[in-house]
């Protein structure tokens, strides 16, 4: 997707600040990326292998790397154990909404239990990463509710969160969707919906600026929530619309932040947010 077409989405300009952050370190280090196969995992270890002074071990539930199941304890540390990471970075994720409601265990084995299996497993000195997601604001579904507790089970271990809004360009998205109907079909569009939108590079940015930095809550500063029914009339002024209503898991207004949560300081100008919760 263009730059153009991003920023109309986004309805700001792309952070060029996490767009061009380059991971750097004093000492050799080793950083398994769990959910390693997936779109931000994939791109994550190509942008990392740019750097010097890094070994990278990528896994998966179900993978062509290393096998790596994070809802079993055993496995996890048996990998850990033989690979010794100094980093973990957990991409490994049940992230499907509405699937969550239905799929409750399994979503609460992956995004849940799995991120405890990895924080036992790891080596006391190990930098722990979490990527969570704005559904664990407020939590109104189990996806959301699931990784909360993770948000709460990292940050407790002296971990940290990078908690993202709606990726642009990962699989499955609604503009994907969108671009993949046939013409002469009309496009399915939620239009009560609001979302916060960040790209694919942004997010990547922001787990490079969290590996570098001290253990906290980080999100990206997305400036502005956007409407479904707004956009696609942008992205699509003369196409044929089918209105839909939100599925079971959908929610119709994304927030920030958690009302427990306030921005305690704002980084890299203005591009990335460390928010404080009363909780921790």
């Amino acid at each position: 997707m263009n730059k153009d077409k991003l920023e109309l989405i986004l309805g700001r300009k792309i952070h060029s600040d996490l767009v061009n952050i380059k991971f750097s370190s004093t000492k050799h280090e080793k950083i398994l990326i769990t959910g390693g196969d997936g779109s931000i995992g994939i791109s994550l270890t190509k942008r990392l292998k740019k750097c010097d002074n890094l070994e990278i071990l990528t896994s998966d539930i179900v993978g062509e790397h290393e096998y790596l199941d994070v809802t079993d304890f055993q496995n996890c540390f048996s990998v850990i154990n033989k690979f010794k990471p100094t980093i973990i970075i957990n991409l490994a994720g049940a992230k499907h909404a509405p699937l969550g409601e239905k799929e409750i265990w399994k979503t609460l084995s992956i995004n849940t239990i799995g991120t405890k299996n990895l924080l036992d497993a790891s080596p006391e000195d190990c930098k722990f990463i979490l990527a969570s997601t704005c559904k664990a604001n407020n939590p109104e579904v189990v996806y959301g509710a699931s990784k909360l507790v993770a948000e709460k089970i990292c940050i407790s271990s002296g971990g940290t969160v990078v908690r993202f809004f709606n990726v642009i360009e990962t699989s499955g998205n609604v503009f994907e969707i969108w671009d993949q109907t046939p013409k002469n079909l009309q496009i399915k569009v939620m239009e009560n919906c609001e979302r916060h939108f960040i790209t694919l590079e942004e997010s990547l940015g922001l787990i490079i600026y969290s590996l570098m930095s001290s253990p906290g809550r980080y999100i990206i500063n997305s400036m502005n929530k956007i409407n479904i029914g707004d956009i696609s009339n942008k992205l699509y002024p003369n196409r044929e619309k089918e209105i839909v209503k939100p599925r079971t898991g959908d929610r119709l207004i994304e927030l920030e932040k958690s009302t427990s949560e306030s921005f305690e300081s704002y980084l890299l100008n203005n591009s990335i947010i460390k928010l404080n919760n009363l909780h921790d």
